[in-house]
């Protein structure tokens, strides 16, 4: 935001020079990216009068101009701008003036003519870039007068960045109360009062309170829109890189730089019946004041009369009602958003404007009224006209609601590390205009104004005083903390040894955004609760996630289509099943896809499958030493016949699979193959321990049963495990058959069990015992026959 430092010195005048006010803006929070004068550096312009302008005797595009600059004769100087003329007053550069462009004005003949200086145009003396014509000056002007005083040229433009937090500075008056609070001032009374004449009476309503809370409106008829704007109100709105409209329009400019509150008016001949504040009705059209023509949503709020909507609320006016210089009844609007209601309405239609600048940040639910008041003040000042009673829709219930905030002496010595004087403190909060109650435990209860959004809990009320001491002035102490430091069980596995376990087979990591588009929600987890943003970045980061994939899947996408085939990404995350802090689940997940291993010579291509990533994700279940099943099972986003459930006890903890040709058909994305695991639940293991390696020879001995189909091999050897043998080691299937002389529905599973003891070298009858014992468990469970 660009602002005058003389308008602010209107409200606010330290005795400090201005380099020293923009420094103390930036401490105290609100950062002056820049602080430049409104014109460079020059010498010798003063204010001159055109008194006779005839044509060059030799030129007929150039003037020859008689000059009084009040020194008792007249300057003869040659012009070439169209616009010059008799009895103008004018900017005059006399000989031994220097320009900012370093120009030193000479004596000099123009096709034979002297010429004893020059008349200035605005890009001449560094204003702006206007060459066409010279400048005219205000009649009262006084001759000779140094033009530097004259035009004001000494004021200085402050160059604000202000946080999305203070809305509340995006104003006049609002940086002016920041620098009475640093400067212990006071700020000046702003009770403006219209004069009321008239009698025109105007109704509207509001169908939505929750999202408008205060809407008022003020008919003013007979104004004369074609009247000039004053030159010092156009001088402070071009000083604050506003454009010049119309009178009418150029006041509620005006008002919205010099109090924050954003107004709009309509020309009252063109509104059809009442206005109604409410919802947009689907695919309702509007063109708007910048000439475009929108079709709304039905979550935009806007202001209609009976036959449609004429702007969008909080954000731009509609063309059918603008103000025009023939525009002679004008209807004043100020109201109150909800700035969750507004928030990114702006951008979803390719719109930036002051006003949704403003109410996305928050705007003064009580200065509305003041806001007319100023507004028809300077109406009828400017264009004239009469004025009617105000009229207002308010609902109390759906307004801000400031509650009380409690905060102790000892609270803010302790998070600011310093005690501050009690007194102090309580003059602070007089200039930061809160109301507050000093208690008898040394603690105050505290009211913030209904300008500052940003004052919800103690920590804000800390922050206040910090800054206004000054954070320069913090002193440096050694920190401390009170904090009980619970011990972290051995048999609990980090994050960083799921992530180096993946990494070491090839994975890279990934970190995607938590918030997906509704179409990537639908194909990737369709069946999980669907939390919509309220204010999404875009409509592509509209859906919190309730699955790592859809970030994996667009990251493997972006790759392929840069020409990295052979994709290997995994990401640990954040994912959403609702809105509480318990409904947040930390999960692991990957995707592969493209070639097993990059081309070699010595060896053919072979693209991943299931399996590859089965045994990845073994790996990472290796870890916690528990038992885990695989069991083939259907998912939205998976490819039937090639997906499995991962099984903790009888929970689900995860899933595997081929991602779904349907997905691969919308996205164009190749056979790939995904995987996801609830992290809390493997991230609980066993306490390491070290064991002597056996001096004594391993046996192994194969058994092959027979058992139904739909038995997996990976519960026989579970179920074998489970024993807990001693001096087994290792369980291996190597062999599955079905055909000859196997009964139908059955197959034939072959595995080899591995025996070793660190005692002694085991003998055949201790083996067959073992052996036998197992054989005995998968005839009972599972109703093996041994072959």
């Amino acid at each position: 935001m660009n602002i005058s430092t003389r308008w602010i010195r209107e409200w606010a005048n330290p005795d400090v020079s201005d380099s020293e006010l923009s420094e103390k803006l930036t401490m105290a929070g609100l950062e002056v990216d820049r602080i430049a004068p409104v014109a460079p550096p020059f010498e010798g312009l003063v204010v001159g009068h055109v008194v006779s302008c005839d044509k060059h005797p030799n030129a007929d595009k150039l003037s020859l101009c008689e000059i009084d600059i009040g020194d008792g004769s007249n300057l003869q100087i040659i012009c070439g701008a169209p616009n010059v003329r008799k009895d103008l007053k004018v900017v005059v550069a006399t000989v031994g003036s220097v320009l900012p462009s370093k120009l030193k004005i000479k004596r000099a003949k123009l096709r034979g003519v002297e010429s004893n200086g020059m008349l200035c145009s605005e890009s001449e003396i560094g204003l702006s870039e206007s060459h066409e014509g010279i400048i005219e000056l205000d009649m009262a002007a006084t001759l000779g007068e140094n033009i530097r005083s004259v035009l004001d040229l000494d004021d200085q433009i402050i160059e604000l960045d202000i946080t999305p937090n203070r809305g509340d500075c995006f104003s006049v008056m609002g940086v002016a109360r920041e620098v009475c609070v640093n400067y212990n001032l006071s700020m000046p009374s702003t009770n403006y009062k219209a004069e009321q004449k008239g009698s025109r009476s105007f109704t509207s309503k509001v169908a939505n309170p929750s999202e408008c809370a205060k809407y008022l409106t003020r008919v003013i008829e007979g104004v004369d829109n074609s009247a000039e704007t004053p030159k010092w109100m156009a001088q402070k709105l071009l000083r604050a890189s506003q454009q010049l409209h119309s009178p009418i329009v150029d006041i509620t400019n005006y008002v919205l730089l010099e109090l924050g509150q954003p107004m709009h008016a309509f020309d009252l001949k063109t509104i059809n019946g009442d206005i109604e504040v409410r919802s947009a009705h689907k695919n309702e059209k509007l063109e708007l004041l910048n000439g475009q023509t929108v079709s709304l949503t039905e979550k935009t709020l806007v202001i209609a009369d009976e036959k449609s909507a004429i702007a969008i609320a909080g954000v731009m006016g509609g063309m059918k009602t603008a103000t025009l210089e023939n525009s002679s009844e004008i209807l004043f609007e100020s109201a109150f958003f909800d700035p969750i209601s507004i928030a990114g309405i702006a951008r979803s239609y390719g719109l930036h404007t002051e006003a949704s600048l403003r109410f996305e940040r928050g705007v003064d639910f009580n200065i509305t009224r003041q806001a007319i008041e100023r507004a028809t003040e300077l109406v009828l000042e400017i264009c004239g006209g009469t004025a009617s009673q105000i009229n207002e829709c308010v609902d109390s219930k759906s307004l801000p609601v400031l509650e009380p905030i409690e905060i102790s002496n000892d609270k803010i010595s302790r998070v600011l590390g310093f005690d501050l004087e009690p007194s102090w403190i309580e003059s602070k909060f007089t200039f930061l205009e809160f109301e507050f109650t000093t208690n008898s435990d040394n603690s105050w209860t505290i009211k913030p104004p209904s300008f500052r959004f940003d004052i919800r809990i103690p920590a804000d009320i800390i922050e206040e005083l910090a800054r206004l001491y000054g954070y320069d002035k913090i002193p440096v102490q050694r920190l401390s903390i009170n904090a009980n430091i619970s011990a972290s069980s051995q048999a609990t596995i980090s994050s960083n040894d799921f992530s180096s376990s993946l990494v070491n087979r090839g994975y890279k990591e990934v970190i995607t955004y938590s918030f997906i588009s509704n179409e990537m929600h639908e194909l990737v987890d369709p069946n999980s609760a669907k939390i919509l943003l309220k204010n999404p970045i875009s409509d592509d980061m509209a859906v919190m996630r309730s699955s790592l994939w859809s970030g994996l899947i667009q990251s493997a996408k972006s790759n392929i289509r840069r020409g990295h085939h052979n994709a290997r990404f995994f990401e640990l995350g954040q994912c959403f099943k609702g809105t509480l802090v318990e409904d947040q689940v930390q999960k692991i997940a990957g995707i592969i896809c493209g070639n097993r291993h990059e081309s070699q010579w010595a060896g053919s291509e072979r693209e991943v499958d299931f399996f590859d990533a089965k045994a990845d994700v073994q790996a990472l279940l290796f870890h916690s030493k528990n038992v885990y099943t695989f069991e083939a099972a259907e998912h939205p986003a998976l490819q039937m016949g090639q997906t499995a459930k991962i099984i903790k006890g009888n929970k689900i903890i995860g899933w595997l699979g081929a991602l779904s040709p349907k997905i691969q058909k919308s996205l164009s994305m190749p056979n790939s193959f995904l995987f996801e695991v609830n992290q809390k639940d493997i991230e609980q293991g066993e306490i390491s321990c070290y064991e002597p390696f056996s001096s004594f020879q391993a046996s192994q001995r194969d058994i092959a049963i027979v058992v139904s189909k739909e038995i997996t091999a990976d519960q026989l050897i579970h179920s074998i495990r489970s024993l807990k043998q001693d001096d087994l080691v290792d369980v291996n299937l190597f062999d599955v058959y079905e055909g000859e002389h196997i009964d139908e529905g059955s197959k034939s599973v072959a595995l080899n069990l591995t025996y070793q003891s660190i005692e002694v070298t085991l003998t055949d009858e201790q083996l067959a015992e073992k052996v036998s014992k197992i054989v005995a468990h998968l005839e009972s469970k599972f109703s093996a026959k041994l072959r």
